[in-house]
């Protein structure tokens, strides 16, 4: 554990070490204080002059005033590398999440992934900043102290230190405890996270079903919960403080009784025995700021130990920000598919469901329109996630220009590829933003061609603002349609090889989707695009239809075969057909 809080302040030795010296410096001083004190009051046993003592009360002042100086810029080292340590960690898990792949977010809850990037990364800052400088004041102060204390008499330092034993063993067996409340505080503070994020996106289902009192019953338990969590935790770390202070006040109490009837005695001076006292009350905030460390560091190593959950996951999809740069490699939009399975989770047991594609085989020729088809689960979607390495891809199952798609680095591949998936995502940005989102330097007039490419142009203009809107957070202020025509202009945009409209078009009227694949079919000219819909008159426009069913195909011709075979497509045709008049009687 030790290596991992290492690991993170190894950079910023320097700041720590000249930290940890200004330190020292501040101890040693605040010790001169006592020593001057001893020595002015054994002078007035010996009847020293006024002169005498106000030059101890002039040195007292100074040391006084030195030693706020030098704890102040100790400070400023310490807690300000504590900073620099807390954004590093923030900025590298940040860097992570963007190299893991979508299977990492199918299986991870969207507020314990913010949970652990703000409340731990949080904790991680105190933990370096107030956390290390209290424990390394702690170490310096006993080693100045003690060998102050020794010095004036080593038989009632010994008595002072009696009851360290039994102090390290009840601190030993509390931290335990404390640090498996701390993990399980912070696991019940991103539950709590998680739910609350989940609410705020579906806001509005929410309301249209009328579950604001469930939900608000929900959140109560969570944070019931999550206030039991904090109070258990409490009352283990309020225990290990008053252990701390129990010992430390008998320590005191013995102190005071043998070190008093000593000096009655005569054995040692009464300056000496002040200044012992003046020492002690030195190791007073040290030894209970230990406690708080102790439980400071047992919550940083719950809060690393979260954050290395994240960090240790490697990607099973090479993250672009870790490849070269993009090679000559050719992607011209020939695609082939040969006996492709893929499980999600690799299993067929996996809690998702059996293997999406089975042995699947699929040749789509450049320059190809190609429509794919198939009932709910048959594996459409995950076909053209798999095309764009979304998911990872078992090695020698699609090629893409003769080229294994595992070996052309995915930055170029996507590069190559316009992904429109069925779900519309829209940034909290302008209209702009959201349409260059793949290409940021793109000109004017390119934006403008992709947002007549998409028949948004007509959109735009009624906007107030144009291109300049803010379409809110993920889009909601604008119609289901013009978000995914807006998605549909981003990735026409990048000008790709390959165009995949995953049902991307269901929200728009026919007519307009209609005048937009007939747009495409002028556009793209020897470029692949690649088709997923349901509507009828969609597919009765297409040269090549491919049904998928379980995972394989099962039918592949034109409209016109397809229908006369009276398969899976004919069904499916007549199914919607069918819905279609419904909606429209």
């Amino acid at each position: 554990m030790m290596a991992r809080f290492w690991r993170f302040a190894r950079p910023y030795r320097g700041t720590f070490v000249s930290g940890f010296v200004f330190l020292a410096l501040t101890n040693a001083l605040a010790a001169g204080i006592p020593w001057l004190l001893r020595g002015a009051i054994n002078g007035m046993e010996r009847r020293v002059g006024v002169t005498a003592l106000m030059a101890y009360a002039a040195a007292m002042i100074g040391l006084a005033l030195a030693q706020a100086w030098v704890r102040t810029l100790s400070r400023l080292r310490i807690l300000g590398a504590s900073r620099r340590v807390a954004f590093d960690i923030r900025n590298r898990y940040f860097g992570h999440l963007q190299r893991l792949g979508a299977s990492y977010y199918d299986r991870h809850r969207t507020g314990d992934i913010m949970s652990r990037g703000i409340n731990d990364v949080q904790i991680l800052q105190t933990f370096y900043g107030p956390g290390v400088l209290n424990f390394a004041n702690t170490l310096i102060a006993y080693t100045v102290v003690l060998t102050l204390l020794i010095r004036i008499d080593p038989w009632l330092t010994a008595v002072a230190l009696a009851l360290l034993p039994f102090l390290g063993l009840g601190v030993n067996l509390l931290s335990r405890r404390v640090y498996l409340r701390s993990l399980g505080v912070q696991e019940q503070l991103a539950r709590l996270s998680a739910r609350a994020q989940e609410n705020l996106s579906g806001i509005q289902q929410v309301k249209i079903y009328a579950q604001e009192e469930r939900e608000i019953a929900s959140f109560r338990g969570l944070s019931d919960d999550y206030r039991r969590h904090n109070l258990a935790l409490a009352w283990d770390r309020g225990l290990m403080v008053a252990v701390i202070g129990a010992f430390t006040g008998a320590g005191t109490l013995l102190v005071l009784w043998i070190g008093g009837s000593h000096v009655i005695e005569g054995r040692i001076r009464f300056g000496d025995f002040v200044a012992f006292n003046a020492y002690l009350g030195q190791l007073a905030f040290p030894t209970v700021a230990l406690g708080w460390t102790i439980n400071l560091f047992q919550r940083g190593a719950g809060a690393l130990t979260r954050i290395h959950e994240v960090l240790d996951t490697e990607p099973d999809v090479p993250s672009p920000l870790d490849e070269p740069s993009p090679n000559d490699l050719p992607i011209d939009g020939d695609i082939e598919i040969r006996d492709l399975h893929f499980a999600f989770g690799g299993t067929e047991s996996d809690a998702r469901g059996p293997y999406p594609l089975r042995g699947l085989n699929l040749q789509i020729p450049r320059g190809s329109r190609v429509a794919i088809v198939g009932p709910v689960g048959s594996g459409k979607s995950t076909l053209v996630n798999l095309l764009a390495r979304v998911y990872p891809v078992p090695p020698g199952t699609i090629h893409i220009g003769k080229i294994d798609i595992t070996e052309i680095p995915v930055g170029q591949l996507r590069q190559s590829i316009g992904y429109v998936p069925q779900e519309a995502f829209l940034f909290s940005r302008t209209l702009r933003d959201n349409i260059a989102l793949g290409r940021p330097d793109a000109a004017d007039h390119e934006i403008a061609r992709a947002v007549d490419l998409a028949r948004l142009t007509g959109d735009v203009d009624a906007f107030p603002e144009g291109l300049e809107t803010l379409v809110g957070e993920r889009g909601f202020t604008l119609s289901g349609g013009q978000r995914q025509r807006a998605t549909l202009a981003r990735a026409a945009l990048r000008d790709p090889r390959i165009l995949i409209l995953d049902d991307s078009l269901s929200s728009v009227d026919a007519d307009t989707e209609r005048a937009i694949l007939d747009a495409l079919e002028r556009d793209l000219g020897d470029r692949t695009c690649i088709l997923i819909s349901h509507r009828p008159s969609t597919l009765a426009g297409f040269k090549r239809i491919v049904v998928l069913d379980h995972g394989r195909v099962v039918e592949d011709g034109t409209h016109e075969e397809l229908l006369e075979r009276n398969g899976v497509y004919a069904r499916l045709f007549q199914q919607r057909r069918i819905e279609e008049q419904l909606g429209q009687s």
